[in-house]
């Protein structure tokens, strides 16, 4: 009897043990599906969204200096939000050595990508003369280019520039979002000129 008991416990595991092991069901994540691999194979999209991860610690340990080389990669490849996330690594000297010039130029093209964010931080390095020379109408500028698209913290700094400015410099630079917003390709460059003051 205590044969039969010690029997049917151990078919009773076995048949256990089989139930609860899975299938081997076939994956349908491809290594071609995987961020890293996308991202080692040159895909930008994928280079940016590895790069946010490492910067924000999300599914990896966090690492400053691993999200700065993957937004780096796609922002040579053009990718407008990486171009913005790496001008801002060099801004604030995160995973790199901090350099305002290199960073002022990557935010630059984010911005005349028309990147909100990028646009409004570049105003902000016209505005106190960050890795460019201080430029407070070049600043109203592209915080109003922000603006128009949503960045509420622009139209405040828009706002606050207002009464810092000629309004011959105003109206210049209203002229000059106005035509690049409506511009067919987003990556039209303001003009450096002035207009001159009108004579009396």
């Amino acid at each position: 009897m205590l044969l039969l008991l010690a029997v049917g416990a151990l078919v009773g595991i076995t048949a256990w043990f089989t139930l609860e092991q899975p299938t081997a069901a076939p994956s349908s994540r491809t290594a071609d599906s995987l961020p890293h691999a996308r991202a080692a194979a040159g895909d930008a999209a994928a280079q940016l969204k590895l790069g946010l991860r490492y910067a924000e610690g999300d599914g990896v340990i966090q690492n400053d200096k691993e999200a700065t080389k993957w937004f780096a990669l796609a922002a040579k490849q053009g990718q407008t939000e990486a171009q913005y996330h790496y001008g801002l690594a060099l801004l604030k000297g995160h995973g790199v050595v901090q350099d305002y010039r290199a960073a002022f130029s990557w935010i630059e093209k984010a911005a005349k990508s028309g990147y909100p964010k990028a646009q409004y931080s570049l105003g902000e390095l016209y505005r106190y003369g960050t890795g460019t020379s201080l430029d407070k109408p070049r600043a109203y500028l592209w915080f109003n280019l922000a603006a128009a698209q949503g960045v509420e913290a622009a139209a405040k700094a828009r706002d606050s520039l207002v009464w810092q400015l000629k309004p011959e410099q105003l109206t210049a630079m209203q002229e000059e979002a106005r035509r690049m917003s409506l511009a067919p390709t987003a990556t039209a460059a303001p003009s450096t000129a002035l207009p001159a003051p009108a004579a009396d």
